[in-house]
């Protein structure tokens, strides 16, 4: 279960009618507001707070409802499981139902460890524009986090921001992948070894991007000043489905919850 803050507030959600309709005990953060979130309480998603999006066909892999679960404890599970030769993977958004301009976007994630997938937590522009080379209007997709298995040379993690040029949505692009394992406490310590807080602090002007409160990146291009929606996902992509050790499947990426917060 999960552990238990000794500073807290009691966020109450009220529905139309006024009537308290779920009641969330999360931490107090200074200086911020909370402006929505979830923590995966309960055993089935919250379809008022999320959507599965793209089911059906995603290159050589099948998104699924069956990918995605909630285990009782506090924690959303979204899988990649191997099902009538098939690979199913799980991914859901906020689409339609939230999204936000500019904030503190968190995420408390406990990545899988094998190579041949990649968890994500991102964001997509709510209402893209076909606006080339203008991110402020036409939005960008933000990958605040991405993990792609232990043992790569590279690190495993990365942030990347894409946004629209004269030959498409994704034209212009910064970031990539990058170690940072150096930011564990432990010497040989993985990201996917424990739950780890991966966040996004989003303004007019920059992205400050950070793992465990720790400023990895910070950018002044690409920035979105429209409203975006959330994404998490666990897909295996065609080009790294060879390394994918389908004799280890089901495997999970774990999320405790995630937390969109606005400036006081």
């Amino acid at each position: 279960m999960k552990t238990s803050h000794a500073a807290i507030l009691f966020v109450v959600a009220l529905c139309d009618s006024g009537v308290a309709e779920d009641k969330v005990a999360v931490p107090a953060k200074p200086g911020w507001e909370l402006a929505w979130h979830d923590e995966f309480d309960g055993t089935e998603l919250d379809q008022t707070k999320w959507s599965y999006r793209y089911l059906g066909p995603r290159e050589s892999s099948l998104i699924s409802k069956e990918s995605v679960s909630l285990d009782g404890q506090g924690h959303l599970l979204l899988t990649v499981k191997e099902q009538d030769g098939k690979l199913l993977n799980g991914m859901i958004g906020t689409q339609g139902k939230f999204s936000t301009t500019f904030g503190l976007l968190e995420a408390r994630i406990k990545f899988p460890q094998m190579q041949g997938q990649h968890g994500s937590f991102w964001m997509q522009p709510d209402k893209p524009q076909k606006v080339a080379d203008n991110p402020a209007l036409g939005g960008a997709e933000i990958d605040i986090i991405e993990w792609f298995g232990t043992g790569r040379k590279d690190g495993g993690t990365a942030s990347n921001i894409y946004w629209p040029g004269p030959n498409g949505p994704k034209d212009h692009h910064a970031g990539g992948t990058k170690d940072f394992h150096a930011l564990l406490k432990k010497p040989g310590a993985q990201w996917s070894d424990d739950f780890h807080v991966f966040a996004l602090e989003w303004s007019a002007s920059e992205y400050v991007f950070s793992m465990d409160g720790k400023v990895t990146w910070r950018i002044k291009e690409g920035i979105s000043q429209t409203p975006q929606y959330l994404i998490l996902s666990l897909f295996t992509a065609d080009w790294e489905k060879e390394r994918l050790d389908k004799s280890k499947l089901p495997n999970s990426m774990l999320v405790e919850w995630v937390r969109v917060w606005k400036k006081k």
